[in-house]
């Protein structure tokens, strides 16, 4: 089973249109040989400074800067309260719990053919994924229904 993941609900809709004779389920799609569901912009964000050194004091001071982490990490989108949106977290249990199945043997990055496209989808798999499984990039120079 090979496991699409588009970087947006449009671009899923003209993927599952291309393929024809899929059935909807809630936040993805199936028929006997493909899954196609989405993320829907990003569904990480970098971590804020904050979040590296475990402060709870938000202000910034100017001793702790400039601030280099060894290694950049990431969180599920926050909103305005500092909550993780409830929409991310389904969104990602859904690609979580396809990217694992044990029936799905490929998964297929099918972000935008730029490099925020294939960023956006890349973090949703690699934060999802407990195992190793054969990764492809569907690159389409458009996204009409036609070039799908």
């Amino acid at each position: 089973m090979k496991l699409i993941i588009a970087e947006k609900p449009s671009l899923a809709r003209n993927i599952v249109n291309a393929i024809g004779k899929m059935k909807r389920y809630k936040n993805y799609y199936e028929n006997d040989e493909y899954i196609v569901t989405w993320a829907f912009g990003h569904l990480f964000t970098l971590y804020d400074i904050e979040d590296y050194t475990n402060s709870s004091d938000r202000r910034w001071k100017v001793e702790g800067l400039p601030f280099f982490p060894e290694s950049f990490k990431f969180n599920l989108k926050k909103d305005q309260n500092k909550q993780v949106d409830k929409g991310v977290i389904e969104q990602f249990e859904v690609i979580k719990t396809l990217c694992n199945r044990s029936d799905v043997d490929k998964i297929i990055n099918a972000g935008d053919s730029d490099r925020e496209g294939e960023i956006i989808v890349r973090l949703c798999v690699d934060h999802a994924l407990e195992g190793e499984k054969e990764k492809l990039r569907l690159w389409l120079p458009d996204q009409t229904p036609e070039t799908v």
